[in-house]
């Protein structure tokens, strides 16, 4: 599980399905959805 910020809604969310992905820059982020709001979100650095 990964704990991201959900811009839209404020607040630190878990979500359980996060992906692991690699941005163009190279540097490795997280990636999934808020649960609540279903917005995007991301974790840059996230390894």
């Amino acid at each position: 599980m990964a704990q991201m910020y959900c811009v839209k809604c404020r607040a630190k969310r878990e979500d359980p399905n996060a992906e692991k992905v690699t941005m163009k820059n190279g540097k490795p982020a997280l990636k999934g959805k808020c649960p609540v709001c279903n917005t995007g979100m991301y974790k840059i650095g996230a390894a």
